[in-house]
């Protein structure tokens, strides 16, 4: 290779803080070992209503598991009409389009819904039922605006007017009406009821009895509608728990607000720092950032993030009992297990294991069996139950991340350096100019230079693995015969494997390192360019691959690596033969594919076969290998250096495209940024040692294979 001292020594250094800025990150993943586990109280009542046993005895049973607390949601018009109590509600649009409506409310609600101030979007709650009334009345008098409340009793008929506007107001979908001739004929949405219906009512004191009995905590659940909350809303929901004697650990907020938002987070900000209350970060349902939450990040900011990220058991997962052939609920334990190790959760939600939409695993034993095989399974990571920590609230000092960027531009540099002839003073006023704006950037556009840099990184280092790569190719490609023994092939694919994948993990250091901020660990801010940089490295690949040995150039042709003219005429000018389309249209097919299975937001998900084995991998190994690294893109490497020794161009196409891959690869894993470093490291670890082991069995049996098409040919074998 090119001498570039001055690069290579600025690289270096960039190394180092890289390094430096990485061993931080790991003590801070170290210090975050311990898992909560709440259960939703609502799913234990509807378990409990399918088994022989009350809420109360299965509490205790899941307290005896390891769980700790009890997920309780605050009543509201919805669910007290959910657990049938005598209760109706409607908006007043609704109301008056019945005939007679008059006749169903007292006289006195009537005259003041047909004479009185209100609107369509006015919301009617009635009941029959003298201590619901007080229950509502008391929880509506203490926290919210009384001129927003009209309250009427009679004859043992109680009446609520809450004052909505059109912004509370819920329709249905758009539905078209047809004729008999089945053609449109008109389009309508209809007015349905009022979000009003979950206003916050306060907690139910025989269901907080029932947990605090049972021996487990109360995890309340506030819900904040943020045109009726406000400064006296917030006080008295915090009043609420302390009539209740309720101290929670954790703050987990229902509904698309914080409580007191917009007004009033400060409330709840100082009563959670002065209880050292962690703030709980729900997970999206595509395993991604979290569920947005009006005033999240900022509360989560705003108490230096004593945060946690939180598994919500969705219903989807909750059907995984007997799934994929498992007998029990196998799959949901693995699904808690990654989430646990794999994505800094820090509290399961639970929910009850399901059969269908409706049945509920009733077997306590399977519910033991699952939560001991868990928490086993997390301590090999040295994880226990218990109350949930949380990570330092880690930042990048600015001055590691320009010496980093310094590194990464010179890699910029050392990358262009291959692809054109660059006399040392051009190269080294790049150099500058990338160094300057590196320093520049970091200080003008600091939240868009982490990324930018990670990015940047991501691209550069797979393709310099590749440059590697091509470049010792094109050595082998020029040896003679009688050096092309097999286990020197072996032993150079093995080391360019090694090379090259050190190279790549130069990029994962980089991105995982520059992206290390505590907003990045929670997944409040996640990295964007992961499409990127797996594409444009296959780009350059191709790029690299036509420097060193061109489009249908003859063998003996001897040049410096370059992208020569005569190559590109061959290529864009060449027959296209229907072989070349149907190759082209199966390479764009797995392309797709592989870009489309990268995250979770996507219907092409892995066979159940793959998955099986997926999970044996997982119980078998501290951490499951990558199965594109290890089954195809790691062998791939010394299959090229084979295909390179014995001059199969086409092969070493095929499998330095295949190595590409696996390069991008590594510094994928690394940008999994939630993910603890050294469960990326020894995924990497154990894919190298999987595919060095099972690009030794490709190689053989291609050096059999050609053996063998020789041995027919009746041509002379060598070695």
């Amino acid at each position: 290779m090119k001498k570039n001292s001055i690069i290579l020594m600025i690289l270096a250094l960039g190394l180092i803080v890289s390094s430096l800025s990485a061993f931080e990150r790991v003590a801070v993943e170290g210090q975050n070992k311990t898992v909560d586990i709440t259960v939703d109280y609502l799913e234990v009542e509807k378990l409990a209503k399918q088994s022989d046993q009350d809420v109360k005895w299965w509490l205790g049973q899941f307290k005896d598991m390891g769980i700790s607390s009890v997920a309780l949601n605050e009543e509201s018009f919805e669910t007290l009409s959910a657990e049938k109590k005598p209760i109706h509600f409607d908006v007043v649009g609704n109301i008056l389009e019945e005939l007679d409506w008059q006749d169903k409310y007292p006289k006195h609600v009537a005259d003041y819904l047909s004479t009185g101030d209100i609107d369509h979007y006015d919301f009617v709650v009635t009941t029959n039922d003298q201590g619901l009334f007080q229950f509502i009345k008391n929880a509506l008098e203490l926290r919210y605006d009384p001129k927003k409340i009209k309250i009427f009793a009679e004859d043992n008929r109680y009446v609520f007017v809450l004052d909505g506007d059109i912004k509370d107001a819920l329709y249905t979908q758009k539905r078209t009406l047809i004729d008999q001739e089945s053609k449109p004929y008109k389009e309508e949405t209809l007015l349905f009821g009022s979000q009003l219906m979950r206003l916050s009512l306060g907690l139910d004191t025989e269901k907080v009895d029932i947990v605090k009995e049972s021996g487990l905590e109360v995890l309340p659940r506030p819900y904040n509608y943020q045109d009726w909350s406000g400064d006296h809303y917030v006080k008295a929901v915090l009043e609420d728990y302390k009539r209740f004697g309720i101290s929670p650990k954790y703050m987990v907020f229902g509904g698309k607000q914080v409580l007191g938002y917009p007004d009033a987070v400060e409330i709840t900000e100082s009563y959670m720092k002065k209880n050292d209350i962690k703030l709980g970060l729900i997970e999206s349902t595509v395993q991604r950032e979290h569920i947005k939450q009006d005033g999240l990040e900022e509360l989560a900011r705003s108490l230096e993030y004593n945060s946690i990220r939180i598994f919500s058991v969705p219903p989807y997962i909750q059907k995984r009992f007997k799934f994929y052939n498992y007998e029990g609920a196998e799959e949901i334990e693995n699904t808690l297990y990654r989430g646990i190790t794999e994505r800094n959760i820090r509290m399961i939600y639970f929910r009850p294991f399901m059969k269908d939409d409706r049945v509920y695993v009733t077997d306590v034993e399977e519910y033991e069996k699952t939560f001991d095989q868990l928490k086993a399974r997390i301590a090999e990571h040295g994880m226990t139950f218990g109350e949930a920590s949380v990570m330092a609230p880690n930042h990048l000092e600015i001055w590691k991340k320009i010496v980093m960027g310094w590194g990464i531009a010179a890699a910029v540099v050392l990358l262009g350096s291959y692809f054109m002839t660059l006399n040392d003073k051009f190269k080294y006023g790049l150099l500058v100019v990338g160094i300057i704006g590196v320093t520049g950037m970091c200080y003008v556009l600091p939240s868009w230079a982490d990324k930018i840099l990670a990015l940047t990184a991501a691209i550069v280092f797979p393709s310099l693995s590749m440059v590697y790569l091509f470049n010792m190719s094109g050595q082998y490609y020029d040896i003679k015969k009688k050096d092309r023994s097999l286990a020197n092939s072996i032993l150079l694919g093995i080391r360019d494997l090694l090379v090259t994948s050190a190279i790549s993990f130069m990029g994962a250091l980089f991105v995982a390192s520059t992206l290390s901020d505590i907003e990045y660990l929670l997944e409040m801010d996640i990295f964007r360019g992961v499409k990127a940089a797996q594409l444009l490295p296959i780009v350059v690949f191709g790029v690299i691959y036509m420097m060193y040995f061109g489009y249908k150039r003859k063998q003996d042709t001897k040049k410096q690596p370059q992208l020569p003219i005569d190559d590109m005429k061959r290529l864009l000018f060449d027959n296209i033969k229907i072989i070349y389309v149907a190759a082209a249209a199966v390479v764009l097919a797995a392309g797709y594919i592989y870009i489309a299975r990268t995250g979770h937001e996507t219907n092409i998900q892995p066979s159940t076969f793959e998955m099986i084995t997926r999970n044996l991998l997982e119980v078998k190994l501290l951490a499951r290998p990558r199965t594109k690294e290890f089954l195809i893109a790691f062998p791939a490497i010394i299959v090229a250096v084979y295909a390179a020794r014995h001059r199969y161009k086409t092969l070493l196409f095929l499998a330095g495209l295949a190595g590409i891959i696996g390069q991008t690869s590594i510094v994928n894993t690394f940008s999994h940024l939630r993910t603890p470093m050294y469960l990326s490291l020894i995924r990497t670890v154990y894919a190298l040692g999987f595919g060095i082991v099972l690009g030794i069995g490709y190689v053989v049996v291609l050096e059999i294979s050609m053996r063998l098409i020789r041995l027919v040919r009746g041509e002379k074998l060598h070695g």
